[in-house]
């Protein structure tokens, strides 16, 4: 999830407060993102040749879109397997969206170095993901895994891949969260966060009854299918 994004250079993250095997609401951090690609401070394309020429940034390359994830060296197999399981377990059409994007990505397991956070997307020229998957794993098992995943890779389609008409849209069918906890959940969650955790739960069929992650915003509606019409329509052949 977001870290409460002031603007477009920041960084984003999921996380928890974790005490014991309890899991308290999301926190936030912020800490500077990696070198500007682009006059927004990180890499933006689009689907087709007249959605970039209206927004005045480049067609989604064919190289980017036939590349996958980089991990980090060192990466233990069974790390990699859980973030490659937990896409190929997604719906088709988030899969289809994740694989026009994963080419930018560069993905680490381990700890965040932001307190609480389990996942750490930030924006750049290329999109450093970070994913805390052994705590998760424990406190969440694959649930937590599924959602975490498909919440940082959410970011990754939001910033590089989304027209503002679009995303308004999607803005439009999800409800406003409740309460406002250190300013950054629930009714005070930004658009990004918002986004991410709708499209997690839309990826997963899962809307998150039971699960601590997030930013306490409620599913969008009015069904994941309704709603997600639009990022299944998106580059679609």
């Amino acid at each position: 999830m977001t870290s409460g994004m002031r603007d477009s250079r920041r960084s984003i993250l999921l996380v928890l407060g974790l005490a014991g095997a309890v899991l308290a609401p999301v926190l936030a951090g912020v800490r500077a993102a990696p070198p500007a690609a682009s006059s927004a401070g990180y890499a933006r394309y689009r689907v087709d040749a007249a959605t970039a020429r209206r927004d005045g940034v480049p067609v989604l390359p064919a190289a980017t879109r036939a590349a996958t994830f980089r991990f980090a060296p060192g990466t233990a197999p069974a790390d990699r397997d859980a973030v490659l399981s937990s896409v190929a377990r997604a719906r088709p059409e988030a899969r289809r969206l994740v694989a026009l994007v994963d080419g930018l990505v560069d993905v680490r397991i381990g700890p965040t170095g932001e307190p609480g956070a389990i996942g750490l997307t930030q924006p750049g020229a290329r999109y450093a993901v970070t994913l805390d998957l052994g705590r998760v794993a424990l406190a969440y098992g694959q649930r937590g895994i599924d959602r975490v995943v498909l919440h940082e890779l959410g970011h990754v389609v939001d910033f590089a891949l989304l027209p503002d008409d679009a995303m308004a849209a999607l803005q439009a069918g999800i409800p406003t969260g409740y309460g406002c906890d250190q300013g950054i959940s629930g009714a005070c969650a930004n658009r990004h966060e918002r986004f991410a955790e709708s499209f997690a739960k839309w990826a997963t069929g899962d809307i998150g009854v039971d699960l601590g992650t997030g930013y306490k915003v409620p599913p969008p509606g009015p069904t994941l299918d309704v709603w997600g019409a639009p990022l299944a329509r998106l580059g679609a052949p």
